[in-house]
C-alpha cells in the first residue's frame, strides 16, 4: 500500500480559513446599545415615581393645575369625576391639611371661654338691587347643616411632640364656645366638609352666611379665639419651636379670626351677594386666593378678573388691619400682603392696593410658606438624586 500523505497547506489556506473570522462585524456597537437602553429603562423607572410623589406632596401646599390632582392620595376613584381633569390646568386650590382632624369622642378637660350675645350679620358695603349674575344673593335666614363644619373634621394622627398639645387640640374643636363660633379661617384651613360645599354653590352660601351669624357676638368670638391661642401656644410651645404645621397654622388662623370673619362677610352692594362667594364661583379662581393671604398663603399669578370692587375692598381691609396697633398676631398677613399688593398694583392698576410699612422681623412664621419650603427641599434632593444617578450608570 502506498504510503499516505498530509496535503500541503499554503499560505493561501491560512488566507482562506481566516477570512470569514476578519469579516465578521464587532460585537461591541450591539452590547453599547443594549446597555445604553437599558441606563435608559431603569432612568425612567425610578424618576417617573419619583415626580408623581412630588406633584403629589405639593398639593398639599400650593395651588396647582387641576389635573395634578388624578395623583393626590385624595384623589377619586371614579371615572366620570376623573375624566374632566385630564385636560383641566385651571389653577386649582390647596388641600386640606392631611391629618388635622379631631376624635368626636375626646374628653372635655380643658376649660374653654365662655359668653353669649346678639347675633352679628355680614358687614354691608352698600345697598342694591341683585342682578341676574348667577351667583346667589345673600340668603335670609337658610336651614344650615346639621352639624355645621367644623375645623379639623378628618382622621387625627398623633403627630405631636408632647401629649398636653395633641389633648388641646382633642379638646379646643369639642368645646360648644368653639364650635359656635364657626371659625371662617379655620374651616378654609383644614375643614373637608367646608371645602367641599365649594362645589354647591347654594350650600357654600349658606355655609358663609352661618359663620357670619352666630349665636355669639363677634366681639365675644373674637375673645374666645383670643383665649384659645393664647393657651395653645403655651401648651404647645415644644411643638410651634419645631415647626409642628398644625400647631403654627391654627395659632395664625385664631390671631386672623376676627379679619377673616370681617371680610368673608362683606357683600358687593351691586349684586347683595357675599363677595367670597362672587370670587369663588367666578369662572376664573383668581380673586378666592386673596382670602388666603392671612393663612400665610402666598398669592399666585392672578389674571385681571380678579380686579373687583370687592378684591379692592378686601386689599385696602387687609392694609387697614396691619397699620392698626393689634396687627401684631397677624403674622400670615405679614409675610404675604406686600407681594400681593404689588402684584394687584401691576394688574389691576396703580392705587388698587396701597403698601403698608411694616416690621421687618416676624415672630411666627406660616407652616404652609415651611410646607412650600419642604417640597422645594425634596425637589432639590430629587434633581440631585437625578444627577448621581445617571453619572454612576
Amino acid at each position: 500500500m502506498p504510503p499516505r500523505t498530509r496535503p500541503i497547506r499554503t499560505d493561501s489556506d491560512d488566507a482562506v480559513d481566516h477570512a470569514p473570522d476578519q469579516a465578521c462585524p464587532p460585537a461591541a456597537p450591539v452590547f453599547n446599545a443594549k446597555r445604553k437602553t437599558a441606563r435608559s429603562l431603569k432612568l425612567a423607572i425610578l424618576l417617573v415615581p419619583m415626580a408623581l410623589i412630588l406633584i403629589a406632596a405639593s398639593t398639599r401646599y400650593i395651588t396647582h393645575p387641576a389635573a395634578f390632582d388624578l395623583v393626590s392620595a385624595d384623589s377619586t376613584h371614579e371615572w366620570d369625576a376623573w375624566s374632566p381633569s385630564w385636560s383641566s390646568w385651571r389653577p386649582h386650590k390647596r388641600h386640606p391639611q392631611a391629618d388635622l382632624g379631631m376624635d368626636t369622642s375626646a374628653s372635655l378637660s380643658t376649660p374653654g371661654p365662655t359668653g353669649s350675645s346678639l347675633s352679628v350679620t355680614s358687614s354691608i358695603l352698600g345697598a342694591g338691587t341683585p342682578t341676574s349674575t348667577g351667583v346667589p344673593a345673600v340668603p335670609m335666614n337658610p336651614v344650615l347643616p346639621t352639624p355645621f363644619p367644623q375645623p379639623f373634621d378628618t382622621t387625627l394622627s398623633a403627630n405631636f411632640s408632647t401629649e398636653g398639645c395633641y389633648s388641646f387640640f382633642q379638646n379646643m374643636t369639642n368645646i360648644e364656645s368653639f364650635r359656635v363660633c364657626r371659625p371662617f379661617s379655620l374651616l378654609l384651613l383644614s375643614s373637608t366638609a367646608f371645602i367641599e360645599a365649594e362645589n354647591n354653590i347654594t350650600q357654600l352660601n349658606n355655609d358663609i352666611w352661618g359663620t357670619c351669624n352666630t349665636d355669639l357676638s363677634q366681639s365675644q368670638c373674637d375673645q374666645n379665639m383670643a383665649s384659645f391661642a393664647s393657651t395653645l401656644q403655651s401648651v404647645c410651645q415644644t411643638d410651634l419651636a419645631a415647626r409642628n404645621a398644625m400647631a403654627v397654622n391654627t395659632l395664625i388662623a385664631l390671631n386672623a379670626y376676627d379679619l377673616m370673619r370681617t371680610v368673608a362677610c362683606q357683600t358687593d352692594p351691586t349684586s347683595n351677594a357675599y363677595c367670597y362667594i362672587e370670587a369663588d364661583a367666578g369662572s376664573d379662581p383668581s380673586a378666592s386666593y386673596f382670602y388666603q393671604l392671612p393663612l400665610g398663603q402666598p398669592l399666585p399669578n392672578i389674571t385681571n378678573l380678579a380686579c373687583t370692587a370687592c378684591t379692592k375692598s378686601l386689599l385696602a381691609s387687609y392694609a387697614s388691619a396691619l397699620s392698626s396697633s393689634n396687627s401684631t398676631g397677624l403674622t400670615g398677613l405679614q409675610q404675604t400682603y406686600g407681594d400681593a399688593a404689588k402684584q394687584a398694583v401691576s394688574i389691576c392698576g396703580s392705587g388698587y392696593a396701597q403698601s403698608v410699612t411694616q416690621s421687618t422681623s416676624v415672630t411666627t412664621s406660616s407652616a404652609l410658606g415651611h410646607g412650600i419650603t419642604k417640597t422645594g427641599i425634596l425637589l432639590a434632593g430629587f434633581l440631585a438624586t437625578c444627577a448621581n444617578l445617571y453619572i454612576s450608570l
